[in-house]
């Protein structure tokens, strides 16, 4: 009887053992990642450019922030007066689209006067950390480089103004670096000439000088907005 009841209470122990599930407890953490993009483009100098031609000299050899490219006299350019200075922030890859917003310049005292958008011209450098792809490169071509501009051909020509929309800067589309970054890595400066007839490269400035041009410029201030757009760059 003793061996029969202690049967029952070792299979008792045995069964339960069989059929207790095992005790769990399940709690959850919602976690997430906001990104909010940043896309900022800050001009530090250089917001408003003037030509002012008042010699000869002027008129032949154009005005230049590059001293060494103005054949004239030019105290005006070690002043920086021709130079625009701006810099990007951004999360994600991104372009410049620029360009004037009229066809030419219009003249002020009349706005029946008109001067060709090509007299003026702008050299491209970047003074951050980041580079532009090399000279002539198809866009991708150098790995490490995260800047191109086919206009400028990657900041080595100077460049005539052009009507907007014309892509200025874009990202390189290097798979390992991107030229998404901060100010101190997306750093540049326009050096603005007008009249210093560059004509080589992508995009060529008027190879005639102001003085020389058939018709001569009426005499006048001529004016255009250049716009500068930051977009992403898909």
């Amino acid at each position: 009887m003793k061996k029969a009841i202690l049967s029952i209470i070792v299979f008792m122990i045995f069964g339960a053992g069989l059929f207790a599930q095992a005790v769990k407890d399940r709690q959850v953490i919602p976690v997430s990642v906001n990104l909010n993009q940043v896309l900022r483009m800050t001009i530090t100098n250089g917001g408003n450019i003037e030509f002012v031609f008042n010699s000869i000299d002027d008129y032949r050899d154009g005005l230049s922030a590059d001293a060494a490219t103005s054949g004239s006299a030019n105290p005006a350019a070690a002043e920086g007066f021709y130079q625009t200075d701006f810099t990007v922030s951004s999360s994600t890859r991104w372009l410049i689209n620029y360009g004037s917003e009229q066809a030419t310049f219009i003249g002020t005292d009349d706005p029946g006067n008109t001067l060709a958008l090509d007299n003026v011209g702008y050299d491209l450098l970047s003074t951050g950390t980041h580079t532009f792809e090399g000279a002539g490169n198809a866009i991708g071509t150098t790995a490490g480089t995260s800047l191109y501009s086919a206009t400028t051909n990657n900041g080595n020509d100077i460049a005539a103004l052009v009507a907007y929309p014309e892509v200025l800067v874009q990202d390189n589309d290097d798979t390992d670096v991107s030229n998404a970054g901060d100010a101190t890595e997306n750093a540049f400066s326009i050096l603005w000439r007008c009249g210093t007839t560059e004509d080589a490269g992508v995009t060529p400035m008027n190879s005639v000088s102001l003085l020389n041009q058939q018709p001569s410029p009426t005499p006048d201030r001529y004016v255009t907005n250049v716009i500068f757009e930051l977009a992403v760059d898909n």
